[in-house]
């Protein structure tokens, strides 16, 4: 029994380093760190060079009482952990030049504060099957690609690049410069989704579902889109929405 409790110990700590000088030499290698949990009352010499660096590789840095950290490592932290990433981020920068010369038609998914790691995955798994060209998410409220997200993707989060964009509103708008429409979903929109000409190169635009697309997102949209229901309810998951979304965009491109 004990000899299991390790190798399930050992599964728990693969995406996990923690301890000030290790995460200090994983910010040093050419691996790619998720994100990092930082004690709120870390001291020390050590501190300022992972926060210094943290911020040079535009890693997403979260103060967290010691609780936390005891809860995921059982203690021996230091006072640090680091996520490493299941998969490499790409830049969207690079991604979208590689589209056009493939003479192909955009379409781009951006989720917008979701952080959700199941709707996360079951939405890559969807974007994937549905011809997205990327997903992009935000630094910093974005659900963690882990194992968990992977697992609920079928592996599609492997499969699609995912671009990980320090500003939403700089992305929105280096998209618009290259011809994309961007389309936020919103419940109280006036067109419904199939009123909208998806034929052309598109950005679709999910957000929360308890908050929805950001104001600082909302003001770069081409225009807002709903989605049919029938019957008297707030609204669908977010993670079924997207999927009917992408649905209608398929069906109007395969004509």
């Amino acid at each position: 029994m004990r000899e299991t409790g390790t190798r399930n110990n050992r599964k728990k700590f693969d995406n996990l380093v923690f301890g000030r000088q290790p995460v200090l030499e994983l910010l040093s290698s050419e691996k790619t760190v998720d994100k990092i949990l930082l004690q709120k009352s870390a001291l020390g010499d050590v501190i300022p060079f992972i926060k210094s660096k943290a911020a040079e590789k535009e890693i997403p840095l979260q103060y967290v009482p010691v609780e936390k950290l005891n809860a995921l490592t059982g203690g021996n932290h230091q006072g640090v952990i680091a996520f490493i990433a299941a998969i490499e981020f790409q830049s969207i920068e690079n991604i979208l030049p590689f589209i056009i010369e493939k003479g192909e038609t955009p379409l781009l998914l951006i989720l917008d504060g979701i952080t959700d790691v199941r709707n996360f995955g079951a939405i890559a798994r969807t974007a994937y099957a549905s011809g997205v060209h990327a997903i992009i998410i935000s630094i910093n409220s974005a659900a963690p690609v882990n194992e968990d997200a992977i697992k609920t993707s079928a592996g599609a989060l492997t499969k699609i690049p995912i671009c990980r964009e320090k500003s939403l509103t700089q992305t929105l708008e280096y998209l618009q410069l290259n011809g994309l429409q961007l389309i936020g979903t919103d419940g109280k929109a006036t067109k419904f989704i199939y009123e909208i000409d998806l034929t052309i190169p598109t950005a679709i635009i999910m957000g929360a579902e308890d908050t929805g697309i950001s104001y600082n997102v909302r003001k770069h949209l081409t225009s807002t889109t709903k989605l049919p229901i029938i019957n008297d309810f707030d609204s669908y998951n977010v993670s079924v929405a997207a999927g009917m979304v992408l649905y209608e965009v398929m069906k109007q491109r395969k004509g």
